[in-house]
């Protein structure tokens, strides 16, 4: 429970500071952040190869949202293809890594990039060019700094990640 409380509190604090200082670093939203300081916590790889397909996903989302701005036609079967090449493609990679890049990391990081940037290719699609590397920047630069909290907490000695033995009450079975 201990680490728990001490993961938290860290995570809500770095969310704090974020808040107050990220708009003056690209930062404007906590969401990526947030979501990549739970991915970071998740059980699985190593937190470097989780956060290695969170910014895979961020990727495909961006490249996916590139030839939705510039090869196809902005209509519902165009957003239906980019969405299956996007998921196929990190469904490969983990397939191909074995897991060391884990596809439930990679769709995350896909849906953090076309979440973020999605509004805005809706206001201004031609504005790809201009709008579209400052939110994948802002995107891997929120869900870094998630993904740093929880390394620096781990190397600090608290694993916020792993699951804590939870002891048996009376009545209970160990």
């Amino acid at each position: 429970m201990l680490r728990t409380v001490i993961g938290g509190a860290v995570v809500a604090l770095v969310a704090g500071l974020l808040a107050f200082v990220g708009p003056g670093i690209g930062i404007t939203t906590l969401w990526p952040f947030l979501l990549a300081a739970g991915i970071a916590l998740a059980a699985g790889p190593a937190v470097a190869s989780r956060t290695g397909a969170v910014a895979l996903g961020a990727v495909v989302g961006f490249v996916a949202m590139a030839l939705r701005a510039g090869v196809f036609p902005d209509v519902p079967l165009s957003a239906a293809l980019i969405v299956v090449i996007g998921v196929a493609i990190l469904t490969l990679v983990a397939a191909l890594t074995q897991g060391l890049l884990p596809l439930w990391a990679g769709l995350a990081g896909y849906a953090m990039f076309v979440g973020y940037y999605s509004p805005m290719f809706a206001d201004a699609p031609t504005a790809f060019l201009s709008e579209a590397p400052v939110a994948l920047v802002t995107v891997l630069l929120a869900a870094g700094i998630g993904a740093i909290v929880v390394i620096v907490a781990e190397l600090a000695g608290v694993s916020v990640g792993r699951t804590e033995p939870r002891h048996a009450g009376a009545g209970e079975v160990a």
